[in-house]
């Protein structure tokens, strides 16, 4: 959907995250990720285990394992990647999806499907470690590490994720000194008043059918510098009816 990136930009401007993540890792090459669209979407890697190559998938060589002849997804193959630890190499794509969903994928020589995850921001360095960024099918931008080793790729689990949203408070909310509610009552806070989210639990529990749930328990922080856990309502997820700009769901 044209009208993503318009949304996307209400909750944390892309070239934020960009100006973010780039800073973070100024040794490695930078490059826009969708060469069709140019939509913000960023790759980053080191020279010594990547080789670039940055096409659309629908103009690369019908042998190519990684050819896609009507490409609905726009596929861009960004290159391949192989350290020394690894005896063939990789393929990593980037897929703008058929609603705007964007995502990273690593794939086998023949295009076999390793790994995937949905992002605005990936870099990779010769040791396999991988960074990513974004708010898309999310709760804000949230930042990821894995490690692709022997062919998997693994989260490196936070015990927390950073949040770092601010503003005005759309809803009234209280926190507490425990998640779920629990504990002493830490501030009550109304509409209109400024507040911090600085932490998400980085573990939320799975339903009854195995998936996982969104993350509805974070640490906040008072304009007075009280820190208490703020839980989040069913109604209070999603992006468009939040408890403050910038803290919902984001995605299909």
């Amino acid at each position: 959907m044209k009208t993503r990136i318009i949304l996307l930009l209400s909750l944390l401007p892309l070239h934020l995250i960009q100006a973010q993540t780039e800073k973070a890792f100024p040794n490695y090459v930078w490059s826009d990720a969708n060469v069709t669209n140019k939509d913000g979407s960023r790759f980053g890697y080191e020279k010594a285990s990547f080789t670039p190559i940055f096409k659309n998938c629908s103009t690369l060589s019908k042998t190519d394992p990684c050819y896609e002849e009507e490409n609905y997804d726009g596929i861009t193959l960004l290159g391949k990647y192989k350290n020394s630890s690894m005896t063939d190499f990789v393929h990593i794509l980037y897929a703008e999806g058929p609603s705007a969903d964007p995502a990273f994928a690593i794939t086998d020589r023949d295009n076999n499907l390793l790994w995937s995850e949905f992002a605005e921001e990936m870099c990779i360095n010769t040791a396999g470690v991988i960074y990513l960024s974004g708010n898309m099918n999310k709760m804000f931008n949230q930042r990821m590490k894995f490690q692709f080793k022997s062919g998997k790729v693994t989260e490196l689990k936070q015990p927390y994720y950073f949040v770092d949203v601010k503003g005005k408070l759309l809803k009234p909310v209280k926190l507490y000194s425990g998640k779920e509610n629990q504990g002493e009552l830490i501030a009550t806070l109304p509409v209109g008043y400024e507040i911090e989210i600085l932490l998400a639990e980085a573990d939320p529990p799975f339903d009854e059918d195995g998936y996982q749930e969104q993350m509805t328990n974070y640490l906040a922080r008072t304009a007075f510098g009280l820190v208490g856990w703020l839980k989040l309502g069913e109604d209070d997820t999603y992006f468009m009816n939040p408890v403050v700009k910038g803290l919902g769901y984001y995605g299909d």
